[in-house]
């Protein structure tokens, strides 16, 4: 279940990473968005990693 939660986490930590760098060129909700994603995956992969199963 864990390795789940690390591939969804890092999903959404890369496509937010993605966005900042599109927000850093341009639009400011790509980079609002962005931050609040990677905020979130980095969060998912800390508790996958934290909660082994």
């Amino acid at each position: 279940m864990s390795d789940i939660r690390m591939v969804i986490g890092g999903l959404f930590l890369v496509y937010g990473v993605i966005l900042v760098v599109a927000g850093a060129l341009g639009s400011a909700i790509n980079l609002w968005t962005g931050l609040a994603m990677a905020v979130f995956g980095g969060a998912f992969v800390a508790w996958a990693r934290v909660r082994r199963l």
